[in-house]
């Protein structure tokens, strides 16, 4: 049976599909998770000259019921995935561009998908052109005794990709970039990636990893939850933002928050897991709302703000111990690269005046990193060198009210800025 879209190919050409195979593939593999998949397997056949006769992409998620076809298929841009309320992290799918991805690299896309219906399952077959995009041909639900649910893309006709793509280094880092935090995720429950057999690794991107155990009371310790955290730092960016993940007793995410830490302006790359059963009867309908209200509970409230203010000084202090270790360190030779520094002779009382000055700089940049970004080098320059020359004086303590008005200092972090100064 033919059906159609509601815009052209010309119009779906011109949405914006993705620019290249990998971010191509990256959407059948989120189209396999968000219809609750857990295993993504890419498998591909090619001739001795690398020529790649078919590409599939197969998962074993729900399938695409038929009578949702035209949901899913016939609105491009006014997906299904577009309307739902975005709680969790399995829905990804951006306006229905993903079924379109194949034309980048393929002539011809094929879907074999299964889903169960009153205890029965059916399958059926979609297919689509490169050239005539605006129309599909699917074939009527059949009952399988034998399929399970799941469904496979098979992509034929492939152009301008040869399976040393497939299978180069820079391919899997980036399915690894993309997906790592949401394998991490999932890690206890199965999730995984293979291509042509082979397990995607993403351990390679974590550069720290810690865990703990923060046990909660109300005030009148008449409620208490215990939370499993687990903290990631990963060594570059990833396919999401920076965000608390929140799991139930099952370890399966039931929402989650940005971390305040996005805006940050030194790679400080970071995910964080928080398990608990705490999590286990929290109410849908309110869950996260503007008001980042959890729960309809006064008591249930109490314990998840105090959860928001440990994860919030437990990032604090992996942050700072992340600038302190390594991003300080850039920073510095960063201005001495750029010439930003006041100059100093080698004789040892101009290195001794660096070395203060410095000592300040790396004082201030750990208790507020953002504090550099967006300064032009010459305004820099300039209020480096005036620190230099108050440093000095006999006035080098008024320094002090000038760097709190700037910068928010904890107590030892004002204590050591004065031991400087």
């Amino acid at each position: 049976m033919r059906n159609n879209t509601k815009l052209t190919n010309a119009s779906i050409e011109s949405a914006g599909l993705p620019k290249d195979p990998a971010q191509a593939i990256a959407e059948y593999i989120w189209n396999g998770f968000d219809a609750r998949a857990s295993k993504i397997a890419i498998d591909y056949d090619s001739n001795e000259l690398g020529y790649i006769h078919k590409l599939e992409i197969a998962d074993n998620g729900e399938g695409m019921p038929h009578e949702e076809l035209t949901l899913a298929f016939g609105n491009f841009l006014d997906s299904t995935k577009r309307h739902a309320v975005k709680r969790s992290s399995y829905t990804r799918g951006k306006k229905g561009k993903g079924r379109f991805s194949f034309s980048l690299f393929a002539t011809h896309a094929s879907w074999y998908t299964t889903y169960s219906e009153d205890g029965k399952n059916y399958t059926y077959k979609i297919e689509i052109d490169r050239g005539q995009k605006e129309n599909y041909e699917v074939s009527a639900p059949e009952e399988s005794k034998t399929a399970v649910p799941g469904t496979t893309a098979v992509l034929q006709g492939i152009f301008g990709l040869k399976d040393d793509y497939l299978h180069s280094p820079e391919f899997i880092h980036f399915l690894a970039q993309e997906f790592g935090w949401f394998l991490f995720l999932n890690r206890d429950r199965g999730f995984e990636i293979r291509i042509n057999g082979e397990l995607l690794d993403y351990s390679q991107l974590i550069a720290e990893s810690d865990q703990t155990t923060v046990t909660l009371y109300t005030p009148n310790e008449q409620s208490t939850a215990q939370f499993n955290i687990q903290y990631i730092r990963w060594k570059e960016s990833i396919g999401d933002r920076y965000y608390y993940y929140f799991l139930d007793s099952e370890k399966k995410e039931v929402s989650k928050l940005l971390t305040s830490f996005n805006n940050n302006a030194i790679d400080f790359h970071h995910s964080v897991y928080i398990q608990s059963n705490f999590f286990d009867n929290s109410e849908e309908e309110l869950f996260l709302a503007d008001d980042n209200t959890l729960f309809s509970h006064k008591e249930q409230q109490v314990l998840f703000k105090r959860l928001q203010a440990e994860l919030r000084d437990l990032l604090d202090r992996k942050q700072k111990k992340y600038v302190l270790e390594q991003a300080v360190q850039g920073k510095i030779q960063e201005l001495e690269d750029k010439l930003l520094l006041p100059y100093y002779s080698p004789a040892p009382a101009d290195q001794q005046r660096k070395g203060v000055l410095i000592a300040l700089i790396k004082e201030i940049y750990t208790a507020d990193p953002k504090v550099f970004v967006g300064m032009k080098p010459e305004l820099t320059r300039t209020f480096l060198g005036l620190f230099d020359l108050l440093l000095q004086t006999d006035r080098r303590e008024d320094l002090l009210p000038v760097i709190t008005q700037s910068v928010k200092l904890t107590d030892k972090e004002y204590a050591r800025i004065k031991a400087i100064i």
